[in-house]
């Protein structure tokens, strides 16, 4: 079934207007400990010495329905885990096969002693492949928002036999067909990326920060569409709460108000999550090296071209950036052959934020994708 791209942004943008509130349908008494985690040791290089040496990491991925026979592999972002999809888990998860990894350095997954040469965007692709062999997975389409739809756009471009179609939220596809965009370019381009160039320059400092404050550090960006985010938040190439301290200060309170977008009993879940390792390996997506890598690595592949059926959802009021804007700034759109995209009144977690538009939005889409037989 082919969709027009008209009827699609119709689609997107009457459900956007018809939902009054911002946390459509969000799961209330959604407990993470009550589900289990498996776990595949998975082959990675780390390359932080002068010699490559090949490792074992120990990987942690959810199962989520194993019977059904149509895949959605799941690529949460940064600060988060596979908790951001467990609206989804409890409706998408009724009808599909749901492979949910943790990234490497999250939770109970592990990491290669290196951080900065050690994580690319084909290791994590890697590691998904690792994840989809243990559990007998042919193929399946990749969902990832944040720094987990970079995963995604990367699977489907070098693997295609594995990734079928790409549903993402927030972050356009950046081809490596031009030249390499070093992060104080992105701040250029959108000023809300000076935390990246924070976590990159300054990651030890950053987890000291960070795992000194755990719940405020994730509180500072599990915000949604109405909440006072303070200016300098995300801009600030010193520090990540710092602006959230000050506002703080001003406001004569200790902690960042939970928005509301999880319940207390999932934020305490992800505290304990990101106590088990701290936030220093969780930065892997932001090191300059491993950017570079990846680029290199794609460069030297020489296809940029992504002929799957993709999807973009934009969220229109995030405080990151105008990823629309950033979107055709990079000319994404000339490398994805099958695309449509939206827009979502929301901040940069619309799965979580208005999770009955995100997945009605989704149904839409998913009749483009074919689906193998498991």
């Amino acid at each position: 079934m082919q969709l027009s791209l008209t009827s699609l942004l119709l689609a997107a943008s009457s459900l956007a207007a018809a939902a009054p509130a911002a946390r459509n349908g969000t799961t209330t008494d959604f407990d993470p400990s009550s589900y289990k985690k498996n776990f595949v040791r998975c082959k990675a290089v780390d390359r932080g010495g002068l010699t490559p040496v090949n490792v074992d990491l120990k990987l942690a991925y959810l199962d989520i329905n194993p019977t059904a026979k149509k895949v959605i592999v799941m690529s949460h972002g940064w600060p988060s885990l596979w908790t951001t999809y467990r609206n989804q888990i409890q409706t998408l998860g009724k009808d599909y096969r749901l492979i949910i990894p943790e990234h490497r350095g999250y939770g109970d997954s592990e990491h290669p002693h290196d951080l900065f040469e050690s994580n690319t965007m084909p290791d994590f692709v890697d590691d998904f492949t690792c994840v989809m062999d243990h559990a007998s997975v042919q193929a399946g389409i990749c969902m990832g928002n944040d720094f987990g739809a970079q995963v995604c756009w990367e699977a489907a471009r070098s693997r295609p036999d594995r990734f079928i179609g790409v549903f993402n939220a927030v972050v356009p596809y950046v081809s490596s067909a031009f030249d390499f965009v070093p992060t104080e370019k992105l701040v250029e381009l959108a000023p809300g990326f000076g935390y990246q160039l924070y976590l990159s320059n300054n990651a030890t400092g950053g987890a000291v920060e960070l795992d000194a404050d755990p719940r405020n550090a994730i509180r500072s960006c599990a915000q949604v569409a109405d909440s006072k985010v303070p200016e300098a938040f995300l801009k600030d190439q010193t520090s990540f709460l710092g602006a959230w301290r000050a506002a703080n200060q001003k406001a004569n309170r200790t902690d960042i108000p939970a928005s509301g977008i999880m319940s207390k009993k999932v934020e305490d879940y992800m505290v304990a999550s990101y106590q088990k390792q701290g936030f220093y390996n969780t930065f892997n997506g932001y090191q300059r090296r491993n950017r570079y890598d990846t680029w290199r690595f794609e460069r030297a592949q020489g296809n940029y071209t992504i002929s799957q059926p993709t999807f973009v959802l934009y969220p229109t009021r995030d405080p990151v950036a105008d990823w629309a804007g950033v979107a055709l700034a990079l000319g994404s759109y000339k490398f994805l052959t099958n695309h449509y995209n939206a827009t979502i009144d929301t901040a940069h977690w619309p799965q979580e934020e208005r999770p009955a538009d995100y997945d009605a939005i989704f149904r839409e889409w998913v009749g483009n994708v074919t689906f193998p037989s498991q």
